[in-house]
């Protein structure tokens, strides 16, 4: 079996999303992944207003803050770290939608934080950064828009993430402050001890226009405005991890050993003749488990989880679907751009991954897919695939492929 193959296509003449490089600038790719990466901080500084103008702007946000009544269920609104519900703003009446959003900007005016939790599912500059970002970095990617008034105000205490993060400065400039890592790299399950004494601030700087800082996880920070508004998004990364994938390799074996799903010798704790068969028993158990899990397969699901945490636009599909009946020959199809896929050739079937989704193909098409996965020009029809399949097959598998989303009109 050979190894998955990933791609990720741009469309031609689409504009360029910013990518990580971009946002690094001048840090380059490689010294943040060996310098930085789950390491330190880092602090990019600019004063550039229009660096990530293209993102998102005061503007957009107006805009956006008004079209997510009447329910605003991504909207968050927090001061000093205490958060009051969207749902328990406003008073009833025929224009929930208005009174709501009349009082968020209330809170606003008054010192309140206004967060926008991923933005990225409803606004597309952020969903064209994440599926970039998602596709250099083979993790998930959630941006949270966080828009604070002037006067010092600030929406949470000294706290830590437990998933690293990206700040871009979109708009005004932010005080912070980071505190270390008491622990490093805490997991999803290690939360912050909002009741542990607060470490003794180590940085201390303002985050100006067009700045990017880097948080790995665990990192202790606190930010408050200055005397202008402050617009920041914060882009919270989701990688693959390693715990994450021994647990699943580990319970694998359990489920298919029923050994290691056996309990303690009944007495053991009161035995010492039992603790010791015990002891030889776990020894067993340990040798067999470690040769059991494999490097090389927790490498390749972890693999396979970048296809699946990938972000899925399937812009067109309809009108794709709308044209299966009169697909022919000499229709144009090409590749969805900004796809992540991975393709395995078995033994006896050919698995085409994406989409968190899997289609096996018959292995005798396998020249036939490699054809369609790899071409990235400006297309092609089911007519010009080569192989031996004859044209009533090519035919078949253009429009399984359309039908499932890989493939799209060109």
């Amino acid at each position: 079996m050979t190894s998955p193959t990933y791609r990720v296509g741009t469309e031609p003449g689409e504009r360029p999303s910013p990518d990580l490089s971009r946002l690094l600038h001048p840090v380059s790719l490689p010294a943040f992944r060996e310098e930085y990466w789950e390491r330190r901080p880092l602090h990019i500084p600019r004063n550039d207003p229009e660096y990530y103008a293209d993102l998102l702007t005061l503007d957009d946000l107006d805009g956006l803050l008004s079209r997510s009544g009447p329910d605003f269920g991504n909207v968050r609104v927090v001061r000093e770290g205490k958060e009051v519900p969207v749902s328990e703003l406003g008073s009833p009446g025929r224009n929930m939608t208005a009174s709501r959003l009349e009082a968020l900007y209330e809170r606003y005016r008054t010192g309140a934080t206004v967060i926008l939790n991923a933005l990225e599912r409803r606004w597309e500059p952020l969903a064209r950064l994440t599926s970039t970002l998602s596709a250099e970095v083979n993790a998930r990617f959630q941006v949270n828009v966080y828009l604070t008034p002037g006067g010092q105000a600030r929406g949470f205490d000294p706290h830590y993430d437990s998933h690293d993060v990206i700040v871009l400065q979109a708009y005004g400039s932010k005080r912070w402050r980071l505190y270390g890592a008491p622990y490093a790299l805490p997991l999803e399950t290690r939360r912050y001890d909002h009741s542990a004494q607060v470490p003794e601030v180590q940085e201390e700087f303002d985050l100006q226009p067009g700045s990017l800082l880097y948080l790995p996880r665990g990192t202790v920070h606190a930010a408050t405005s200055n005397d202008a508004a402050s617009l920041h998004l914060t882009i919270g990364v989701h990688p693959v991890l390693i715990p994450a994938l021994i647990n699943d390799a580990v319970r694998e074996v359990f489920e298919g050993d029923e050994r290691f799903r056996r309990s303690m010798p009944i007495g053991f704790a009161n035995d010492k003749h039992l603790q010791e068969r015990a002891e030889g028993v776990l020894a067993e158990l340990v040798e067999t488990l470690a040769a059991r899990l494999s490097p090389r397969e927790m490498t390749e699901r972890a693999v396979q989880q970048t296809v699946s945490i990938a972000p899925v636009e399937l812009r067109g599909h309809l009108g794709d679907l709308e044209s299966l009946p009169r697909l022919g020959l000499d229709t144009r199809v090409r590749r969805r751009p900004d796809l992540r896929w991975s393709v395995t050739f078995g033994e006896e079937a050919v698995e085409l991954g994406f989409h968190s989704k899997t289609i096996r193909l018959p292995l005798h098409v396998a020249d036939e897919v490699r054809f369609v996965t790899e071409n990235d020009g400006q297309g092609f029809t089911a007519g010009s695939i080569p192989g031996g399949l004859d044209e009533p097959g090519c035919l078949l598998l253009v429009r399984t492929l359309l039908r499932e989303g890989f493939l799209t009109l060109s």
